[in-house]
């Protein structure tokens, strides 16, 4: 509402009514509604390749069934297509063809997107400027129509009724404004306010943008869920295709870019922090992290992430918040229970109020303990644990509703109240409220621990009672992919080792003798007779046989976990130049024997090195390093989620 607000503050007062089709206001608020419900789509699938660091490729597949579409939905999609045809002077194709809306794209981020059905037709798409019209005449219709069913809307005394029936320049302006908003891709983020000029006074322009706004504000109550709609309209895109309606069902499929997070500035302590995260990716596993949003009205997701063949998958785990806010309104009953308890007990309530507590406390239990029946199978269906040492709060308040448990009265009676079971007190209570908080009860997990092929899949479908809440479910994905082979590291070593022997023979050769060190080499060293063809040695070997070392493309992901072994090797190459330079110098002795020590030192240090970290072998990070729900384990965590090595999202980062 503050963009509308802005855009009926400056644009310009229209001097006759924009052209907004009536018969295109039913059809938007249909494209509307149907891309919101989205009842028709069975199934979204994502499919992620993995090939290069910042970088990869997303292609979304969508599962339509046209016979999901209500009857509103399906006249309006038909009526569609005879609106295109009066637009271009065609005409309609009789309505065998349905317009139909298939996702909601961010506003943001939108680019060219190509529509394919099963057989890799690409489909008619619906252009963005013509569904911006159809839907800012369908907002602009619900508005008029929210704002004329209020009781001074037929009062001649009020300005609504002057905004809505007598005064059109207001009106016009509104219209106009809505239009704006909607079909120009940038909307504003700051408000700017152009000043009056001295010595003039409110004209006929300023009064007109004064009653618009007026009426926007006094009326700002009726407009709440208005807000939300216009929201949704101008923070998104509709991507609407043509369907033949012969056919029942459909597989689409399409493309669209994926936004890598934001880079640390170019300084020097976030570039060695980016060094050491591929220095520690060498050993931990490349960690990747995906985020994106999926309508709340879809039942089931899939997700799909493939890999090159130089890289392997060791985990991977799927998270949603599609049960946020059935937590969050827990956590609030939870704690107003147990304000309301308390008051009920230190003012002695009478029954009445005894029996509404003891009804909302059998609720709000039972929520809980289904929603802690839900995470317990997650975790055993993902192989992990939710121990009652976790949550202990949140164990003895589901085991007090579901195990059926009752106290007995002073009478002998056997008493069943909830609230009287020795388990729900207010302490109990609001520790409960604070553990579905803290651990993150309200987001679900999948993990998955088998990979085939080089691909891991990940499937979430609804649990629950299967209730909507909210615009969107937000999905958070992990990632941690391991060298797949041994031969990286494992290569590097060997030719470390080799650079190593090959310093220590040229000493040996130079010296004379099988301890190239000590007083009588150094002075041997400060006298090589033939210091060309040592030199040629030791830039000759070392280069070769690291040219068949056969590293990565330096931007693959095989290429970054390999980040620690290629440095290590071409220290290697560092120290025998190193060794090269102090001969072809004609250096001391001392020198020389110094540069052949570093020489023949550091390969064998990296050898070592190499031998200890045991980088080509599998290791697995813990579940909490890689971001995964805090419910998740025994509560026990003394580290945080660890940093990703790079972040892809679907919105651009402001979802």
């Amino acid at each position: 509402m503050e963009s509308l607000r802005h855009a009926v503050a400056t644009v310009p007062i229209p001097g006759a009514p924009p052209r907004l089709s009536h018969n295109g206001a039913a059809v938007g608020l249909a494209l509307l509604d149907a891309s919101l419900r989205l009842n028709h789509v069975r199934r979204l699938t994502e499919r992620l390749t993995m090939a290069e660091h910042g970088a990869a490729r997303r292609t979304t597949e969508v599962d339509v069934s046209l016979r999901l579409l209500d009857e509103g939905q399906r006249e309006a999609t038909t009526d569609l297509q005879e609106l295109i045809g009066k637009e271009h002077g065609e005409r309609g194709a009789g309505g065998t063809t349905l317009w139909v809306p298939i996702a909601r794209l961010p506003r943001r981020g939108v680019s060219a997107v190509d529509v394919y059905d099963g057989t890799g037709q690409k489909l008619p798409r619906l252009t963005q400027h013509e569904t911006s019209r159809l839907i800012a005449s369908g907002l602009y219709r619900l508005l008029r129509g929210i704002l004329a069913s209020d009781e001074h809307a037929h009062s001649a005394r009020q300005d609504l009724s002057g905004f809505l029936f007598r005064l059109h320049e207001p009106r016009w302006l509104v219209q106009r404004a809505l239009l704006t908003l909607l079909t120009e891709r940038d909307h504003p983020a700051n408000e700017f306010s152009l000043p009056p000029a001295e010595g003039t006074v409110s004209g006929h322009g300023r009064q007109c943008r004064e009653i618009a706004l007026q009426v926007l504000d006094d009326y700002r109550h009726l407009l709440v869920d208005y807000a939300q709609l216009l929201d949704i309209a101008v923070r998104d895109y509709l991507l609407v295709v043509a369907l033949d309606d012969a056919v029942d069902e459909y597989r689409l499929s399409y493309e669209t870019p994926l936004h890598v997070g934001e880079g640390a500035p170019a300084t020097l302590l976030p570039r060695l922090a980016e060094e050491w995260r591929r220095v520690r990716a060498s050993h931990g596993g490349y960690f990747v992290r995906y985020e994106t949003t999926i309508p709340a009205t879809l039942k089931s997701y899939h997700l799909v992430v493939k890999a090159t063949p130089e890289t392997e998958m060791a985990r991977m785990y799927l998270s949603t918040d599609a049960d946020r806010h059935q937590a969050e309104n827990l956590a609030r009953d939870l704690r107003s229970l147990a304000q309301r308890q308390e008051a009920a007990e230190r003012d002695g309530a009478g029954p009445a109020v005894r029996k509404i507590l003891e009804l909302q406390a059998q609720t709000a239990l039972r929520t809980l303990a289904d929603l802690l029946r839900r995470r317990k199978w997650e975790a055993g269906r993902s192989g992990v644990e939710l121990t009652a040492h976790a949550l202990p709060a949140c164990h003895r308040l589901a085991a007090a509703a579901t195990i059926g448990d009752a106290v007995r009265t002073a009478t002998n009676e056997v008493d069943n109240a909830v609230l009287r079971h020795p388990n729900v007190d207010a302490a109990t209570l609001r520790a409960a409220a604070d553990e579905l908080t803290d651990r993150e009860l309200g987001r679900d997990l999948v993990l998955v621990d088998q990979v085939t092929d080089n691909q891991a899949q990940a499937y979430w479908r609804r649990s629950g009672d299967g209730i909507a809440c909210g615009d969107q479910v937000r999905i958070n994905a992990g990632l941690l992919l391991k060298d797949s082979t041994e031969s990286g590291p494992r290569n590097v070593m060997l030719y470390a080792l080799a650079v190593a022997a090959t310093c220590y023979l040229l000493g040996w050769l130079l010296v004379r003798s099988p301890w190239p060190f000590g007083r009588r080499a150094t002075e041997a060293l400060g006298h090589v007779e033939d210091g060309q063809s040592v030199i040629t040695m030791l830039l000759l070997v070392p280069g070769f046989l690291y040219t068949r070392l056969a590293l990565p493309p330096r931007r693959s992901v095989a290429a970054y976990l390999r980040t620690l072994p290629r440095v290590l090797g071409q220290l290697c190459i560092v120290s025998s130049a190193g060794f090269a330079a102090a001969i072809a110098a004609k250096s001391p002795g001392e020198v020389v024997q110094v540069f052949l020590i570093i020489a023949v030192v550091l390969p064998v240090l990296t050898a070592l090195l190499l031998i200890g970290l045991r980088s080509w072998r599998e290791s697995t990070s813990p579940l909490s390093r890689i971001g995964v729900p805090r419910w998740v384990g025994n509560g026990a965590r003394r580290r945080g989620p660890r940093a990703p090595n790079v972040r892809f999202d679907s919105f651009g980062g402001d979802g």
